[in-house]
C-alpha cells in the first residue's frame, strides 16, 4: 500500500511502503511576467512558491480533457476523502494532473500501469485559493 502524508508542507513517503504512483510536488516556483508594460504602473514580483491546490485524474492525456469525477466521496472525521477507481481492462492510460495556487502552471504524469485506485484526503476547514487543502494522496 502506498501512502503519502503532508507534513510541514511536504509530501513524505512512509518508511517501508512502496510508492505506486507519481506524487504531486508540494510546491513549485514560477517566473511570471507581463506581456506588455502598463503605463503608470510598475510590476512587482512575489517570490512565494505556489502550493499544490488541486489534483485531477484523466482518462488519457490531460490535453484530451477527459477528466474523471470521483467514484465516491465520504466524510472521515472532519476530513473529506474522494476516491477514483480505474478499470484494469481499459486500454487508455490514467494520468494525474497537479494544479498550484496562484499560477496557471500545472504538472501532469501518467500513472503506472496497474494502478487500481487513488484517494485524495481534503481538509475543508483550511482553504487554498478557495479550495480545501490537500492533506493526503494515496494510490494502489
Amino acid at each position: 500500500m502506498s501512502r503519502i502524508l503532508m507534513a510541514a508542507g511536504l509530501f513524505v513517503v512512509l518508511a517501508g511502503e512502496a510508492l505506486a504512483a507519481p506524487q504531486c510536488p508540494a510546491e513549485v516556483e514560477t517566473q511570471q511576467q507581463l506581456t506588455a508594460a502598463i503605463p503608470g504602473w510598475r510590476d512587482l514580483r512575489n517570490k512565494t512558491p505556489h502550493r499544490v491546490s488541486q489534483v485531477t485524474f484523466y482518462d488519457g492525456q490531460p490535453s484530451e480533457q477527459v477528466s474523471l469525477a470521483p467514484d465516491a466521496t465520504r466524510k472521515v472525521r472532519d476530513r473529506e476523502v474522494s476516491t477514483w477507481q480505474f478499470a484494469s481492462s481499459s486500454e487508455r492510460r490514467i494520468w494525474i494532473e497537479c494544479g498550484y495556487a496562484g499560477t496557471s502552471i500545472s504538472l501532469a504524469q501518467e500513472l503506472p500501469a496497474g494502478t487500481k485506485s487513488c484517494s485524495v484526503t481534503y481538509n475543508p476547514k483550511v482553504r487554498l485559493s478557495g479550495l480545501p487543502r490537500i492533506e493526503q494522496l494515496e494510490c494502489k
